[in-house]
């Protein structure tokens, strides 16, 4: 069922009033349910819009109902939380108030008893504005309705959470390989198809923080994400933007790096950590500070292969700008190829290449 026509009467409606005002104005005697499944939809809607609350202005509830109205998943969302409710309230009732029941017409998804009962889905959606008279036969139809499809529900949920499994790592392992790609992407120059892939990251990273945000992997891959992105956009040009996402990625890297000041477990976590922050200042042109978060996180992690990359590139950065490190540059290169090559993003080509650019500030050094 077409869940639009009660969210947009409801937002834009507390847009002008006030949220209680609004869906106690159209479904007073089904507010509290309706008003508790919306709450986790209009707290999405928030985030989407910048932190602000949907329904303080026309302008941007209307932000907020074109959001929702293009989200297929967030409708779904808000029928699967009401379906739930629904479910709770009805069984063992016996008697259902008529505003529950024009709910309970607007969740269904059985067409052919909606056909039956009121003459299709436009009837429906005229109710909103009109009262509802069911015969106790067409309140139990309905009910055994939206049971059955509550309970069907819960079933897909169920098998859904025996599927998922370790979910994180797997999540983790698919984010930096499309992080990876994204950087390829980026080195052939097409920006497009390289926002693409962290895009598809960063949506995957964001929902399941939301469900753990202490998650120490899942943030150092949301770091290394809005890291990359602002790669894109000082390609492209668009500073501001950059701007913006390396502080993202500084405010990501160094919330986990206090985190995991006080656990000597967790070095790997605190490398990973300074390493994202060595890309910070990398990003920035900061290198001399790179150099220093990356010699850091190999301090803590010997083996890490990326830090040790970065280490020569920022190396090299300076090189090219006076300040030839050669001892350091190969230092880092060893390293590099002790740990890490052939790791993704590593190939044996890639760091030929970097031997390359070593032989060239060596033979420039030699008298």
């Amino acid at each position: 069922m077409n869940l639009n026509p009660i969210f947009r009467k409801i937002v834009l409606g507390a847009a002008e009033a006030s949220l209680d005002v609004a869906g106690a104005a159209l479904l007073p005697g089904a507010w509290s349910i309706l008003k508790g499944a919306l709450e986790p939809v209009l707290e999405r809607l928030k985030a989407r819009l910048g932190g602000e609350e949907p329904t303080t202005t026309l302008e941007r509830a209307q932000k907020a109902v074109a959001e929702f109205e293009a989200d297929h998943h967030l409708q779904e969302m808000l029928r699967s939380t009401l379906l739930e409710r629904l479910d709770m309230l009805v069984k063992g009732q016996q008697i259902i108030h008529t505003d529950v029941q024009k709910l309970m017409l607007i969740v269904s998804g059985d067409q052919k008893l909606l056909n039956e009962l009121v003459g299709g889905i436009q009837r429906i959606e005229q109710r909103l504005d009109e009262g509802v008279n069911l015969s106790d036969e067409a309140v139990k139809k309905l009910t055994q309705a939206v049971l059955r499809e509550a309970e069907n529900s819960r079933q897909v949920r169920a098998l859904a959470l025996r599927e998922m499994g370790p979910v994180t790592k797997l999540v983790a392992r698919q984010v930096h390989r499309l992080q990876v790609r994204a950087v390829e992407l980026i080195e052939e120059g097409a920006l497009d198809r390289a926002n693409d892939e962290l895009q598809e990251g960063l949506v995957l990273i964001a929902a399941l923080l939301k469900e753990a945000p202490t998650d120490l992997t899942l943030r150092l891959q949301l770091g290394f994400i809005y890291k990359t992105i602002a790669q894109v956009f000082s390609v492209a040009d668009d500073h501001e933007q950059e701007k913006t996402y390396i502080q993202r990625a500084e405010q990501i890297f160094r919330f986990v790096k206090d985190d995991v000041s006080g656990n000597p477990k967790t070095a790997l976590d605190a490398a990973n950590a300074i390493h994202g922050l060595g890309n910070v200042y990398h990003q920035r042109g900061d290198f001399e500070a790179a150099v220093e978060n990356y010699k850091l996180a190999t301090s803590l992690s010997s083996d890490h292969m990326y830090a040790w990359h970065d280490m020569f590139v920022a190396y090299y950065e300076l090189a090219k700008r006076g300040k030839v490190d050669l001892n350091m540059m190969r230092h880092a290169l060893n390293m590099l190829k002790l740990t890490g090559e052939e790791a993704p993003g590593l190939s044996a080509g890639h760091i030929a290449q970097l031997a390359s650019i070593l032989c060239k500030f060596e033979k420039d050094a030699i008298p």
